[in-house]
């Protein structure tokens, strides 16, 4: 996804900014007081505050004046907070700020996940299983125990996850800065049993229109 899609689809409301920059502040170099900062600029440049104005941040963020500052000018040296000069209708210049940056900072931190995860695709295994391991392996920057290699060759062979199911489920982990074994064993359980629930309702669903079908080409009498 490219950074103006992005910016015009969180404009929009389609992406949740505050999610975003939750689920990814970790993974960009933030802590969570700058996250909070960045969340309360989004929601006033969203209400037409387009200026920074310190007073107002800090009656939503419990952090002290001269903390939010250090904070702001930390932000706007990392390349987190931008601020431009605009013209304004008036024909006056005007300060304004943006978030831009934060954007493409996480936009390019899950390129590069996403590239960890294929960059396997270069290389030649002999069974799934093998291409599994060197890729969690990777992932998790550690050697998998054979306990958890048994746990990896249990989901091809017994639960029968497709490989890309399994590889998705890793990245959600690795994005989720939840990067271990069992957590993609969670989130492959959930989305199975969801998969399962919504089979049994479609096919209850189903039913009752085969069986009309059924009956209706019995010939009449």
């Amino acid at each position: 996804m490219n950074l103006p899609l992005t910016i015009k689809w969180i404009n929009d409301g389609i992406i949740d900014f505050s999610q975003l920059i939750l689920q990814n502040y970790n993974n960009i170099g933030l802590n969570e007081t700058d996250a909070f900062v960045i969340i309360e600029l989004h929601k006033q440049f969203k209400s037409g505050i387009t200026s920074i104005d310190p007073k107002k941040i800090v009656n939503r963020v419990s952090v002290s004046l001269d903390e939010l500052l250090v904070i702001l000018n930390r932000l706007m040296q990392d390349n987190f907070l931008s601020m431009e000069i605009v013209m304004t209708e008036s024909g006056k210049e005007a300060e304004i700020f943006n978030l831009n940056n934060t954007v493409e900072k996480i936009l390019k931190y899950n390129h590069q996940i996403m590239d960890g995860l294929v960059i396997n695709q270069a290389k030649t295994f002999a069974t799934s299983e093998e291409e599994l391991v060197d890729m969690i392996e990777n992932q998790l920057q550690k050697q998998l125990t054979p306990l958890e290699i048994e746990i990896i060759r249990k989901w091809i062979a017994e639960d029968r996850y497709p490989i890309f199911d399994i590889k998705k489920a890793l990245l959600d982990a690795v994005k989720a800065n939840k990067a271990s074994l069992s957590y993609v064993d969670g989130i492959l359980l959930k989305r199975h049993n969801i998969d399962k629930k919504n089979k049994a309702e479609q096919n209850l669903a189903e039913e009752p229109e085969a069986l009309k079908t059924f009956f209706e080409s019995w010939p009449k009498k």
